[in-house]
């Protein structure tokens, strides 16, 4: 996955997705609203079909009872005017069958000046007859070159309810109406696209703020977890009798290794805990044997070995240090095998503890100690060249060679103060706080 610092997150990634959410619900809305919109538009043009079949039905019925006569002549005396029987601005019926309950036709009429009149009639005339109870209706929208007509089929009833013959016909929806039609479905499916837009729109900053209050509350556990890992790196420290200038150096030696072998940033931010805490198990070794100033026995320096599990121990219960066991747990293992406490060799050691190893030793042969005076540059270097393939991973020891030169001149004898400010440079590098800097996505 593609990482981004949060603030590129937001304002690029979390803009264009939310845009391409916004777009997504909105074609899915806008769909959807079209459909109801569309079937809504069916409904008027079946519902202008009725008024049409309703028209014809009350002229008929008033023929009947003004003339005293059947639904034939009534129908003749409609059909004869000579006009279409039904017009509305919204549409007019073009073709029109009157039938009786035995399919006999007993009165047509088609609008002469319709221009695919022959197509209407076609279309009529390949319905099979159909006999709606009274009251109801039988309905059909349909498209012929292109125009919508509402093919209706309804019951012609007396005064007193009885159904006398039944009607179907091709009511034309006009233009004008159409156009009114279509124009509301894009209008009102429009509209609501809109809105989830707008809506998408206001919810930008809602996210923006919550999402620089999320950074905050990050840098503010991301301090909270250095301070603690500096607290405890000054505790192991003061605990071992020496100051917190061995854990700055290892900790810069081992980061200047790990960028020139190209860690990722995830394995970095691995790297700098452990280094950092590497010794944090000395804090359970009885003093007797951790500040014995002679040289430790065989049942005494059993015991100083179990710092490392202690350590690893102690770094485990923390979720956000967990992963510094692999240098606390596995800087004493030798890359031929024969270290401590499991005897990996090669590989099975974890890259990080590989390059502690040459930091840890590099540094202890160029301090002052008690015990013995720094050691030159070259007289390290030829030593840790002796371990090269035993002690010393060769491709770790290598790079460390071209950059040794200049870690040495950088940092060697240097005290605590003079390597806090560098150090706390290099942890913002890679465990970054705030809105700038804070990652989104996985950069392991």
């Amino acid at each position: 996955m593609k990482t981004y610092p949060l603030r590129t997150f937001i304002h690029r990634v979390l803009l264009v997705r939310l845009g391409i959410a916004s777009a997504a619900i909105a074609i899915v809305v806008g769909l959807f609203t079209y459909g109801i919109q569309h079937a809504q538009l069916k409904r008027d043009v079946a519902d202008l079909g009725r008024r049409g079949v309703f028209t014809l039905h009350e002229k008929v019925r008033f023929e009947m009872e003004r003339q005293h006569t059947d639904v034939v002549t009534a129908l003749s005396d409609v059909f004869g005017r000579g006009d279409p029987p039904v017009v509305y601005r919204a549409g007019r019926f073009v073709h029109v069958q009157v039938y009786d309950r035995a399919s006999l036709v007993l009165a047509e009429q088609a609008a002469a000046d319709q221009p695919d009149i022959e197509g209407v009639k076609a279309f009529v005339a390949g319905r099979p007859f159909s006999f709606p109870d009274t009251g109801e209706d039988h309905i059909l929208t349909t498209r012929i070159n292109g125009a919508p007509f509402v093919f209706i089929t309804a019951p012609i009833a007396d005064r007193t309810g009885k159904t006398v013959a039944f009607a179907r016909g091709m009511f034309e929806i006009s233009e004008e109406e159409t156009a009114l039609m279509q124009r509301a479905l894009v209008r009102n499916t429009l509209f609501v696209i809109a809105i989830v837009m707008i809506v998408s729109a206001l919810l930008y900053p809602v996210v923006l703020q919550l999402t620089r209050r999320l950074a905050d509350y990050s840098t503010n556990l991301l301090d909270a977890n250095l301070e603690t890992l500096s607290v405890l790196g000054s505790a192991i420290a003061k605990r071992d009798s020496d100051t917190d200038a061995h854990n700055y150096r290892v900790t810069l030696y081992s980061v200047r290794i790990g960028e020139a072998l190209g860690l990722s940033p995830n394995e970095m931010r691995t790297l700098i805990k452990g280094s950092f805490l590497h010794d944090v198990g000395k804090l359970g070794i009885p003093d007797n044997v951790l500040l014995k100033p002679a040289k430790l026995d065989a049942q005494e320096f059993s015991v100083m070995k179990t710092h490392v599990e202690k350590g690893a121990d102690i770094v485990k219960r923390s979720s956000w240090l967990r992963d510094g066991t692999e240098v606390v747990g596995y800087h004493h293992e030798k890359f031929s095998g024969g270290g401590y406490p499991r005897g990996l060799r090669g590989e099975e050691i974890p890259i990080t503890a590989r390059i502690f190893a040459v930091s840890d030793v590099f540094d202890a042969l160029t301090s002052q100690r008690p015990y013995k005076k720094p050691l030159t540059f070259v007289e390290t270097m030829d030593i840790l060249e002796q371990d090269r393939g035993r002690h010393f991973d060769p491709e770790v020891l290598d790079t460390f060679g071209t950059v040794a030169r200049k870690l040495y001149d950088s940092y060697v004898g240097r005290v605590s103060d003079d390597l806090r400010e560098e150090l706390t440079s290099v942890v913002m590098t890679y465990f970054s706080a705030g809105m700038e800097t804070l990652r989104y996505g996985d950069d392991s």
